[in-house]
């Protein structure tokens, strides 16, 4: 039965295209690429690693600087942390397929384009800045909203592919939120972890106590947790234990001053949170 749950999971979690997971150079990605590879595989999917590669201004390829081509010396760079990363990707699945790929341009306007197809998009704590960097102000915020697929934040501390005791999920009681109780829901059913529900803040009372929407399949455990304390410390504190933190991106949006909730748990989150963006209209 847990076989036929788990499968139904993957089908319903969507597309079939790759994990992409964006890698920075000196080894600063490889938390994000062993929950990647995990992702990857329990999905079944390939995992796509992806380099940006940005020229310094004032260089360009054939153009020496004291007899070196920048160009072709960041590009032999990233061809070998690719290689590297590749590696550790097959430590946590062996089986795996992984794709390697250096992108010119800009790192927001190449995993906008990679996103394009992808299952899920993720990008790591380091490389890109702090991750209160990263989330306010950096790739996160560049991506959340402007992607039509999850994005998953992987801190650098996070251990092994990121496991633990169960799924949370935050829920706002806006629609925006209702791909994310679903995406939560199949990744628990996948995990064979119980879900928690966390319907928090000043407004927590006026949400319903009903069971919430959670598509066509549900965890053998199931938590609603309703809390009228600030919703960032009552997520913070589900967290504590948690594999894995969903968000939406709510009705009033990622960068709403209301929902500084979602940026403030990112940023001190231990294990990787994912945004998913909300269902889109038939």
């Amino acid at each position: 039965m847990a076989t036929e749950s788990a499968g139904a999971a993957r089908e319903v979690t969507g597309a079939r295209g790759p994990v992409v997971v964006g890698v920075p150079l000196h080894g600063l990605g490889a938390a994000a690429v062993r929950w990647a590879a995990a992702e990857a595989r329990d999905r079944g999917v390939v995992l796509r690693l992806v380099h940006a590669l940005t020229t310094p201004a004032g260089s360009y390829p054939g153009r020496s600087v004291v007899g070196v081509d920048v160009h072709q010396g960041l590009l032999g760079l990233a061809r070998r942390e690719l290689a590297d990363m590749a590696e550790v990707a097959r430590g946590t699945a062996p089986d795996l397929v992984v794709e390697e790929s250096v992108v010119e341009g800009d790192v927001l306007g190449v995993l906008r384009a990679q996103a394009r197809g992808a299952a899920v998009l993720v990008v790591g704590t380091d490389g890109f800045g702090l991750i209160g960097e990263l989330t306010l102000g950096g790739v996160a915020r560049g991506l959340v909203g402007h992607v039509d697929v999850p994005v998953a934040v992987v801190p650098s501390t996070t251990s092994g592919t990121g496991g633990g005791d169960v799924v949370v999920v935050g829920d706002d009681g806006t629609a925006g939120c209702r791909g994310a109780l679903r995406y939560a829901a199949q990744r628990a059913v996948a995990r064979g972890v119980p879900l928690v529900v966390v319907r928090a803040g000043p407004d927590a009372r006026l949400l319903s106590e009903d069971l919430p929407d959670l598509g066509a399949v549900r965890p053998s455990t199931l938590q609603v947790v309703l809390a009228e304390d600030r919703a960032d410390r009552v997520l913070a504190d589900q967290a504590r234990d948690a594999g894995l933190v969903v968000l939406g991106v709510g009705q009033h949006g990622w960068r709403h001053p209301r929902h500084s909730t979602r940026r403030g748990l990112a940023a001190h989150a231990r294990c990787p949170v994912v945004v998913v963006p909300p269902d889109r209209p038939a």
